[in-house]
């Protein structure tokens, strides 16, 4: 006795002699099943009651016909119920009920197959109360779960199996209203019951199968049969993976859950041997035979859902749980590949894209994605040429007829973000579809379809599709593809793929009003100028002046964006820096008009801050300006050739020093602190002037780019002076030089040349500079005399004034007369004019005066040639002397303006002390430039499938790409001799070599697994883990997680694979989202090898120096170093009075100097 339905639909008939009270009158048949039922109250006595299987039986009949009772007589019917619950749980069970259990339990579960007969009473009460009797008779069905599998026999489980399936069908075909109701309310739940039991059942009888397939195809028109299909096959595939794949992937049971809240639809955990597993999974896949022949839009829809769900688990093994511990000696099963995959499902997914039936986009749209899951996704083996043929087929079709496959093509461009990075064959003849459909989407040109994601989500993922084919210009411009026969040449004809992808992203760029997807057309625009720049020089301006119109005249829609757009863009700027000698070359304007509009944009933010961020943003974007302005001066001088841009890059910077602090604005009243000029952005300002100043046309230095500082230090000129600590403080002093400079004069003695050589050495927040000095007071040359000069005997080499020959007849000079150019004096017989005896005789007398004066005049002539009569030297006065060490400095330091006689405060003397010298050391501790350590792991083949790290950290070397990368990234440092920064590597610990790299204001050394060869590899993982930004270098094209290496949390890893065409595919994995303005490198880029080490670098610092500041740990060096000059000015500094300051000077006694 059960429900009619199921005898006509199954193999169970009707037993003869059962259903006595069927033709009873109802008021009669009401009545002896009540009576039978109150006798049955007393549950304590059915042993006495039901002594006999013809006690059962006969209790049976009578209480199986209260199921078919109209709905008004519910109280008798749930007291049917409660008595079945009673045997079915085995409370209260009759003993002779085991004799015959089967026998018994077949009749019992027919007859509450009766509840479930439509009722003619269409009382919406009785409906109601009708449904709720069924949910309770399917709750007593569900009991059967719970026993064990024996607890019945297989011929009593496909009894019970086509009760169930009779009862489905039942309510699930097409019938009157109450059966409608009745479908509506419960056919989730019976069809729930129908699949856990047919599987627990662990039946394999073929027409079982065969039944419930003919059946269930039948049901398709159903939601309820759709949903419980696609969470069973997902259930069944997870299980099997299990199975396959041990404790990796799937799960220890097959697990059934619907997505539904219902607590009627509790997630079903059955056990089932793996045999039964594998086969109900293949039976239970194909139930609904092809999926195309549902009739209805929604539910065909589902099944594409359904179906794309066990593809992702497919595809996703060795991925999803690929972070379970497991033995390194485990050896896994190779994944399903594609083909395989396309071999279960493919017929129905590539007729599903080619129908296209209109109304049935949605799910044509799922089966496109995944179409485009299984072929983007790395496979071990190519696919079949077939399967690649028909895939590309089916997109030129969709990119042709956008009409028509409006849906889709949002669901392709979604799902084949990485497809150029994939290694299909042939496949760079999609790349002109691509990007005929990209460029209208980017450009919002009329777009002629409608997708079913956003448009913002279309533009991302477009995007993204043109990371990947950045570095292909390089490869194939002007590019020429074939096109696949029938379709029109016009859409490829005189294809330039640079001119493609130039207006895809600086177009799509100007129409880009979501601040996500800005931030990446800005690291693509970067990315395109590094792939470009030897070869496209044209391309350069036009990205520098998007950029920088971006910063200085961004439009409405722009100007809405968030800082981070902002900050991606200054980010951007400074990591072109590295490029300006080349951009110089091309476009020698680009420079000063990006700086100009840079020092513009500064001003206006100094002068006039902006009330709408936050004060962090307003300093990370002014300390962000200002940087990148220092970078662009200091890496090249073309600013010398531009005096107005570097006037108006000082005034910009000048604006910076108004001393605008916290403080003054204490008195405002007004609940919103204004943004202002900060400390941190006075003092970043401060800095950039410096690094200007004293960069400039000066980096590197002449011992290359590793010190920015210079080596010489008091110890070093101890070394090579040979004087002790003691003496070489005789010849030191320390000044304090306008609160701002440690100034260090020093006279070292040079015996060879038996003078002193004075070092300045000066140190400020910018570093350690030194300088050497030499006393000289003569020209650096001098023409020589002639050789008829004559010369002083003097000191050696040294030219002397000549002394010119001292000539006989001098002119003599009376008073009051001039002297004259003839060579006589005048005699008296010449001054005679009157001739007479008396004058004759005076004559006589004169004459013999005057000869006799002639005669003494010769003498003292003649002997007065032999007398030195020059001028006698004046011999030098040796410092060795004078016994003081401090005489040349005093010299330097007066002559330069430093020792004022009016204002000595200027220049303060320290005092030497163990602490003020500890002081001096830490302070030369301080670094100058900012100083990374990133960390580098070379993965294996293979090793990306382990959870435990040391088995990565055992890697001794790596390939030959590896090796290659390591020299790209940087300079190959001899850590024992190295004098930059080390990033605490030693030599003689850790390992001999690592890359190194530095710039004027940053150092990075990479920690290498591979070259810490002296460490344990748990010593080498321990190393690595203190690092916010690991390179991992993954030969296996596999998917790799960073949680496969332990203690991966917290940080941001850069995953290289080489590619097979010798590109490389780089993925971000950012899981704790600590990246968000950094660039120019983005997950799924693929990069040519020529710019990979480079652009990882760059990457890598950038990545760094962005979470050092969001977790609060980065320190500005320039600010670090003026804590400690501070510290020592504070500390150290020793107002002497005025005659004591200038004693010191002229005396070696340390007292003076030193003294309070």
């Amino acid at each position: 006795m059960f429900l009619q339905h199921i005898s006509e639909v199954t193999s169970n008939q009707h037993l003869q002699k059962t259903g006595t009270l069927i033709t009873y009158p109802l008021d009669i048949k009401k009545s002896i099943i009540f009576h039978v039922l109150s006798v049955a109250k007393d549950v304590d006595n059915f042993d006495r009651i039901l002594s006999s299987t013809f006690h059962i039986k006969w209790f049976l009949e009578f209480t199986g016909q209260a199921f078919s009772l109209p709905i008004d007589h519910h109280s008798i019917i749930e007291q049917a119920i409660t008595i079945y619950q009673y045997w079915f749980s085995g409370e209260k069970i009759p003993k002779v009920f085991e004799a015959k259990k089967d026998y018994f339990l077949q009749q019992i579960f027919g007859h509450m197959s009766l509840i479930f007969q439509p009722r003619e009473d269409t009382n919406k009460d009785n409906m109601k109360k009708h449904i709720e009797l069924c949910k309770k008779v399917i709750q007593l069905y569900s009991l059967i779960q719970n026993k064990p599998k024996d607890y019945i026999t297989e011929e009593t489980w496909k009894h019970l199996l086509n009760i169930i399936l009779g009862i489905t069908d039942s309510l699930l075909q097409k019938g009157s209203q109450s059966v409608s109701v009745l479908s509506k309310e419960l056919s989730g739940q019976i069809l729930k019951l129908l699949f856990d039991l047919w599987l627990i059942s662990e039946i394999k009888d073929i027409k079982m199968w065969n039944l419930l397939k003919s059946l269930a195809h039948c049901w398709s028109h159903r939601k309820e049969t759709i949903l419980q299909w696609c969470a069973t096959i997902f259930g069944l595939s997870n299980r099997v993976l299990g199975i396959l794949y041990g404790e990796f992937e799937g799960t220890i049971t097959t697990t059934i859950a619907l997505p539904v809240s219902d607590k009627m639809f509790q997630p079903s955990l059955i056990d089932l041997p793996n045999e039964n597993v594998v086969f109900a999974w293949e039976k239970i896949l194909y139930i609904l035979e092809n999926p195309n022949s549902i009739t209805s839009p929604e539910l065909f829809y589902l099944a594409m859902n359904g179906l794309s769900d066990v593809v992702d688990l497919l595809l996703n093994v060795g991925i999803r749980n690929e972070f379970k511990k497991a033995e390194s000696s485990l050896i896994l099963r190779d994944p399903p590949d594609g083909n395989s995959i396309l071999k279960m499902f493919g017929k129905w997914i590539f007729e599903a894209v080619e129908k296209n039936r209109s109304s049935f986009e949605k799910g044509t749209a799922v089966a496109y994605k995944i179409l485009c899951n299984i072929f983007c996704a790395h496979q071990k083996r190519p696919f079949l040429d077939d399967y690649i043929n028909e895939f590309f087929m089916s997109i030129i079709l969709a990119f042709e007829n956008e009409i028509d496959f409006g849906s889709s093509i949002g669901a392709i461009l979604q799902n084949t973000e990485n497809i150029f990075t994939t290694n299909l064959e042939g496949l760079y003849i999609l790349i002109p579809y691509y990007l005929k459909i990209i460029n209208k989407i980017l450009t919002n040109d009329q777009t002629t379809f409608t997708a079913t994601i956003s448009n913002e989500e279309l533009r991302k993922s477009s995007i993204k599709i043109i990371k990947t084919l950045i570095c292909l210009p390089n490869y194939f411009d002007p590019l020429e593809i074939p096109l696949i026969e029938g379709y029109s040449k016009d859409n490829v004809k005189n294809f330039k793929f640079i001119t493609h992808l130039r207006t895809s992203i600086i177009k799509g760029f100007a129409h880009e009003i979501s601040s996500k997807n800005a931030k990446i057309y800005l690291n693509l625009m970067i990315s395109l100028l590094f792939e470009t720049i030897q070869k496209q020089s044209t391309i350069i301006p036009l990205i520098l002046l998007t950029i920088q119109k971006f910063i200085c005249q961004p439009s409405k829609a722009q100007e809405s964006f968030p800082t981070d757009v902002f900050l991606t863009a200054i980010n951007a700027l400074r990591s072109i820096s590295c490029l300006i000698p080349l951009i110089n070359k091309v476009s020698q304007q680009s420079l000063p008009n990006v700086v100009t509009g840079l020092s513009r944009v500064l001003m206006e933010y100094l002068q006039n801050p902006p009330s709408r961020i936050k004060q962090l943003e307003y300093d990370l974007v002014v300390c962000g300006m200002l940087n990148t302005i220092c970078d662009f001066i200091v890496n090249s001088q073309w600013i010398f050739m531009f005096p107005n841009v570097l006037e108006s890059v000082l005034k910009s910077i000048g604006s910076a020093f108004k001393e605008v602090g916290v403080e003054d604005f204490k008195n405002v009243k007004s609940k919103e602190q204004k943004v202002h000029i900060s400390n941190k952005v006075n003092a970043e300002a401060h800095s950039v002037l410096l690094r200007i100043i004293r960069h400039c046309g000066n980096f590197p230095l002449t011992l290359g780019p590793s010190n920015m500082s210079s080596l010489i230090t008091e110890e070093k000129l101890i070394e090579m002076s040979g004087m002790s600590k003691e003496e070489f403080s005789e010849h030191v002093r320390y000044f304090l030089l306008n609160d701002e400079q440690i100034l260090t004069a020093v006279d070292v003695p040079i015996k060879e040349e038996n003078e002193y050589v004075t070092y300045i050495i000066i140190r400020d927040i910018s570093g350690r500079y030194s300088w050497q000095f030499k006393f000289r007071t003569l020209p650096m040359s001098y023409k020589p005399p002639l050789e008829s000069e004559q010369y002083l005997h003097g000191w050696e080499g040294i030219p002397r004034p000549p002394l010119y020959p001292i000539k006989k007849n001098i002119p003599k000079t009376k008073k009051h007369e001039l002297n004259v150019k003839y060579d006589f004096r005048p005699k008296f017989s010449n001054c005679l004019s009157v001739k007479d005896e008396i004058s004759y005789s005076c004559l006589q007398h004169v004459l013999s005066v005057q000869h006799r004066m002639e005669s003494v005049f010769r003498y003292i002539q003649d002997e007065s040639s032999q007398w030195d009569i020059s001028q006698p030297k004046i011999e030098r006065v040796e410092l060795t002397e004078n016994d003081f060490k401090f005489n040349s400095s005093r010299l330097l330091l007066s002559n330069t303006g430093m020792m004022r006689v009016s204002d000595h405060s200027y220049l303060i003397l320290l005092n030497q002390s163990e602490q003020f010298f500890e002081a001096l050391k830490t302070l030369d501790e301080c670094p100058e430039r900012i100083q990374q350590t990133i960390g580098v792991v070379y993965v294996d083949e293979g090793q990306n499938r382990f959870y435990k790290g040391d088995v990565i950290f055992k890697n001794e070397k790596g390939d030959e790409n590896f090796d290659q990368f390591l020299r790209e990234i940087g300079w190959i440092v001899d850590l024992s001799i190295h004098s930059g920064y080390k990033g605490k590597l030693d030599a003689q610990k850790t390992g001999q070599f690592t890359p190194y790299y530095a710039n004027y204001s940053n150092e990075i050394i990479f920690q290498v697994s591979t070259l810490m060869e002296k460490l344990k590899p748990e010593d080498r993982m321990n190393i690595i883990h203190k690092n916010y930004v690991v390179i991992v270098w993954c030969k296996d094209q596999r998917h790799f997680s960073a949680k496969s290496i332990e203690g991966g949390n917290n940080k941001v890893f850069i995953i290289i694979r080489p590619h097979y065409t010798g590109l490389f595919k780089i993925e971000i994995q950012d899981d704790y989202d600590l990246i968000r303005y950094s660039g120019p490198l983005m997950n799924g880029s693929l990069i040519s090898r020529n710019l990979l080490g480079r652009l990882i670098r760059i990457t890598a610092m950038n990545i760094h120096q962005e979470i050092s500041m969001r977790k609060g740990t980065f320190v500005e060096p320039f600010e670090n170093r003026r804590k400690f000059v501070n510290l020592i000015a504070t500390s150290f500094s020793r107002k002497l009075s005025y005659d004591k300051f200038f004693s010191g000077w002229f005396t070696n006694e340390t007292k003076i100097v030193n003294q309070k």
